[in-house]
């Protein structure tokens, strides 16, 4: 039998290796690779082809959600999301963007198992919260508040923000994302223009309240 191949995607190195130990004693499982950060995960995950990539949402370079709507478009892996947030908004967006499961942290041990073993089978995994707020999105419409602003940019725009709050150049974020200094630069002023925002510390505050990024 083919073993299931997994793809372990987060910023902390002892929850990596936390997981990597938990799957890799079950029979016919194997972690193929692991990442660090967004956009390794992404870069991984089209390397690798995993079967299943479990994700966190908090990373550097490329948040979770991002993350997680650069891997569907680029390969069929389920998409496993773990983590220790679940607010309504975050479950949402999620949801959203076409992951396949939603695991807590601090239910790691009882249900990451199970998840991708649901998952795997081609089924969808939720808590029994979170399935209840996903339930909720699909049948009513979205608030449209300051919180969903993010929409309005691209995911280029996105990338971005993020990795200007992270303090990054126009150049550095040329080269993290393989484009010209000036491109980044035009990025940049479409972002503080399209948000209304004159300054790093408004774009920050932008960021943490659209949890692009976390305080």
């Amino acid at each position: 039998m083919t073993p299931a191949r997994i793809l372990v995607a987060d910023d902390h190195e002892v929850v990596r290796q936390g997981v990597r130990a938990l799957l890799e004693a079950q029979p016919g499982w194997v972690v193929c690779g692991e990442a660090r950060s967004g956009r390794e995960a992404v870069a991984r995950a089209a390397e690798l082809q995993p079967d299943v990539v479990v994700l966190d949402i908090t990373m550097p370079e490329l948040n979770g959600l991002e993350a997680t709507l650069q891997i569907r478009r680029a390969v069929p892996s389920k998409i496993l999301i773990l983590t220790v947030h679940e607010s309504d908004q975050i479950v949402t967006d999620i949801v959203d963007a076409g992951a396949h499961g939603y695991v807590l942290k601090t239910d790691a041990g009882r249900t990451l198992v199970e998840a991708i073993r649901t998952v795997l089978d081609g089924k969808r995994y939720f808590t029994e919260r979170v399935h209840s707020i996903a339930e909720r999105r699909s049948g009513s419409r979205r608030a449209t508040n300051d919180r969903r602003t993010p929409r309005r940019l691209t995911p280029r725009e996105r990338e971005v923000v993020q990795l200007l709050t992270e303090g990054r150049s126009n150049k550095e974020i040329g080269v993290a994302l393989g484009i010209a200094t000036k491109t980044a630069e035009t990025h940049r002023a479409h972002v503080f223009a399209k948000l209304s925002l004159h300054s790093m510390s408004e774009l920050v505050r932008y960021a943490i309240r659209n949890r692009i990024i976390e305080a």
